[in-house]
């Protein structure tokens, strides 16, 4: 947003020395290199320790866009590391030169280090750039110069191929290079869009043209200025070739943040907004992403790939101000090649996109509707002015917020000159971002005029991700001296702070439930408290389901969504069938998804009969898989009954544990069905086989599960059988039952295997062996 020319020597005021600042910082107790802890053997770390060099810096004469000395621009904003980017080069009059290219950083303080010398090369003088007499748009349309191959070895950053003609005029072509194949911590956006829209090549006074009417100059556009509605990438940056003129390079606000970060060994890689706009879905493999200076033009893809990562949980910062202001759209050159030309109208009546969402004006302007803050936390307000060689100071509020631990700020601190050269503030008609209550905080209220003032804000969203707003374009000045300015390292220890945050352990949850295991009767209910339990600053915003619930039961929770704490509540139906489930209970909030499971067992409804375990006779070992039986036998205790049927329906219940470690143990529970059996009158023989000895006829059978990770299950406490049992019509007579389970696959006290099933076998009937059984004379329901 253009209001007065920014130079960055506005910030400078008076300069501190090195010495000045390790004083301050021992008078605040602050160290001067921030985050200790962030210094690691990443790449940046390892790369800045290779010799650095301040050759990189224009030292001959620079050439002028009216005279075109020496001049280029790169075929793409940006190139993974070990691929090509092309170099177009102009010099006037023709001749040779030299491209030395360098990498930005810290590197011992200076700056930058020399990647590669390449030439003397053959110049050429390039064609004059045409413009579209309708949109304004400049495109050159040069012939390659030199085609850079990067090195695979080369660590993803800004770089500068610093060009130098015979004559000694110099002049920069800037490009980032990218590392898509490993993923960083933080990732740096480079705003190029914004270099773009204030780029006026040639800067001449006569035919230059941006998107801004106040460096535009020629013929009048469709926008009704002298402004341009188009600007190609297909062009040289005016000036020094990085757009400095304008104080929009990444010499203005980025070249500070750049060498603090290095310095400070934080994992970061490098793109440009317009990766972010070509391939937004990588954002959601870092921990952070960096918006810094000014990153005023946004494309919808961009805007919407930003909000996506935040919602999934990335950390997002913005150290500047006046960011996501204009919609923009991108284009393909004349000769095909995507994404080269950027389309802004400011005005959807002039705009021919005949989609309201894609218009090219403020995002926060109908139709588009889409204000910055609802991201950002504030959104631009205003130009600053720059009075008595100094912008306004840096008024600190809510100085207990995190964010500013460590530094020693008070509320009402002020920190001279620091807000400019725009600003932004928190707007009451408009909405605030989504976040987690009471999260959401003003940091800074900084008095600009009578009526403008600058807010910095901080809040978490509710994927645990959180968000800052620096609110100011100054804020990188205070971290490095490059530009003149003056250190703050409160300032770096907030922006510490900030960048720890990100990358401390990610927001998350874990899922718990208790009891492990109820019993229900059939259409009874039971419940299980479930437990939330946040890590990483997680906001605990969780939604709730259950699965694998056995026929005619249902599942519900209270609350869900939770913060902390929720009931399930498990109803059965008369109908469900007896028997144990697992059930799992899925928690989701954003991309986490954890489960936890229960165990409810389902028993028998009515009077229930419940034999054992105390007239066990034995117990078995019991391996994972094995298929255990249970049946049963019962007669008439006298002969004074009439004709009359038994109806049996009935459970195994074998407890255990595990001797053997894989867990604390539990319940095996085969469900035996439901039979029916009819006597005639005066029979007292054994049902249903007539054999008064054993039971031959097994009621039902199961597979055990796995419940001791593997190893043996010990049913040491024998078994209990529950049956309801009915007869119709009812005799009111004593029953005699008897009982049996067993595992064919057990095992004597040798370790022997023993078939159960075989008659000739004696062991078969050992109760410590194939099962148990016992008897008990009871009265019918």
């Amino acid at each position: 947003m253009r209001k007065h020319t920014l130079l960055q020597r506005g910030f400078t005021g008076v300069v501190w020395s090195a010495l000045k600042g390790v004083c301050l910082s021992a008078l605040l107790g602050i160290g001067l290199s921030p985050a200790t802890a962030a210094a690691q053997n990443n790449p940046i770390v390892i790369e800045n320790q290779q010799p650095g060099t301040s050759q990189w810096q224009i030292s001959g004469v620079r050439a002028t866009d009216t005279d075109g000395q020496i001049k280029g621009y790169a075929s793409a904003p940006s190139v993974n590391k070990g691929e090509n980017i092309t170099f177009y080069v102009s010099v006037n009059p023709a001749q040779t030169y030299t491209i030395d290219v360098y990498r930005l950083g810290w590197y011992q303080g200076l700056g930058a280090r020399l990647m590669q010398h390449i030439g003397p090369l053959s110049g050429v003088q390039q064609p004059t750039c045409p413009t579209d007499a309708t949109t304004g748009m400049i495109e050159c349309q040069w012939t390659p110069g030199y085609a850079l191959a990067t090195q695979t070895s080369w660590t993803s950053g800004i770089y500068l191929a610093l060009l130098t003609n015979s004559q000694n005029y110099q002049n920069y072509i800037v490009f980032a290079v990218r590392d898509d194949s490993r993923t960083a911590a933080l990732l740096y956006q480079q705003p190029v869009t914004t270099y773009q829209a204030y780029n006026d090549y040639p800067y001449d006074n006569a035919t230059g043209k941006s998107l801004y009417a106040f460096n535009s100059f020629g013929a009048t556009t469709v926008t009704g200025g002298k402004n341009a509605a188009k600007v190609s990438f297909d062009r040289p940056y005016h000036g020094d070739g990085t757009g400095r003129d304008w104080g929009q390079s990444v010499f203005s606000w980025e070249i500070s943040f750049i060498r603090w970060i290095e310095q400070a060994g934080y994992d970061v890689t490098y793109s440009t907004d317009v990766d972010t706009h070509t391939n937004g879905g990588r954002l959601l493999n870092y921990r952070g992403f960096l918006s810094v200076g000014h990153d005023e033009y946004w494309s919808k893809p961009m805007y919407d790939a930003v909000i996506a990562a935040r919602d999934a949980g990335v950390n997002v910062a913005f150290f500047g101000a006046n960011a996501i202001n204009w919609q923009v759209r991108f284009e393909p050159s004349s000769s095909g090649v995507p994404n080269r030309v950027l389309v802004c109208y400011r005005d959807a009546t002039l705009d021919p996109n005949p989609d309201p969402s894609l218009k090219t004006i403020l995002w926060r302007n109908p139709p588009v509707n889409r204000p910055e803050q609802t991201l950002i936390g504030v959104q631009y307000t205003t130009g600053v002015p720059f009075n008595n060689g100094a912008y306004v100071p840096y008024v600190v509020t809510n100085s207990g917020n995190w964010v500013y631990a460590g530094t020693g700020f008070q509320d009402g601190d002020s920190l001279p000159k620091m807000v400019g050269y725009e600003a932004d503030r928190l707007f009451s008609q408009y909405p605030q971002p989504n976040a987690v209550p009471g999260t959401y905080t003003l940091l800074s209220n900084s008095p600009i005029d009578s009526s403008e003032y600058s807010n910095s804000s901080v809040y978490q969203a509710p994927s645990g991700a959180w968000v800052f707003g620096a609110g100011t374009m100054n804020w990188s000045l205070a971290l490095d001296n490059f530009s003149g300015s003056t250190v703050d390292p409160r300032i770096q220890r907030t922006t510490a702070n900030i960048l720890d945050r990100f990358l401390g352990p990610a927001p998350d949850f874990t899922l718990s439930a208790s009891p492990s295991s109820a019993t229900a009767t059939q259409g009874s209910s039971t419940s299980y408290s479930v437990t939330i339990s946040p890590t990483g600053g997680f906001p605990g915003q969780v939604t709730l389901s259950v699965s694998g619930l056995p026929s005619g039961a249902t599942g519900s929770f209270a609350p869900t969504p939770a913060t902390a704490a929720s009931t399930l509540s498990v109803q059965t139906s008369p109908s469900t069938p007896t028997g144990a489930y697992t059930l799992t209970i899925t928690g989701v909030s954003g991309t986490l998804t954890h489960t936890t499971t229960v165990t409810p067992v389902v028993t028998l409804s009515g009077t229930v009969l419940e034999i054992g375990p105390s007239s066990m006779e034995g117990h078995i070992k019991i391996q994972p898989g094995d298929w255990i039986s249970g049946g049963y036998s019962f007669k008439f205790a006298n002969a004074g009954h009439g004709d009359t049927t038994v109806t049996v329906s009935s459970i195994l219940r074998l407890p255990f544990t595990c001797p053997k470690g894989g867990g604390s143990g539990g319940e095996i529970v085969i469900n035996l069905g439901t039979h029916s059996y009819f006597v005639p009158a005066g029979n007292t023989d054994w049902q249903p086989t007539g054999d008064a000895n054993s039971v031959l006829s097994w009621a039902g059978s199961g597979q055990a599960p796995d419940g001791c990770s593997g190893n043996m299950m010990d049913n040491s406490t024998g078994a209990i059988f529950d049956a309801t049992i009915s007869q119709n019509p009812d005799m009111g007579q004593q029953l005699q039952w008897r009982f049996k389970y067993r595992d064919p696959n057990a095992k004597d006290k040798g370790n022997v295997n023993v078939n159960c099933l075989d008659t000739t076998d004696p062991r078969r009937d050992r109760a410590d062996v194939c099962g148990a059984s016992w008897s008990k004379t009871v009265k019918a329901p």
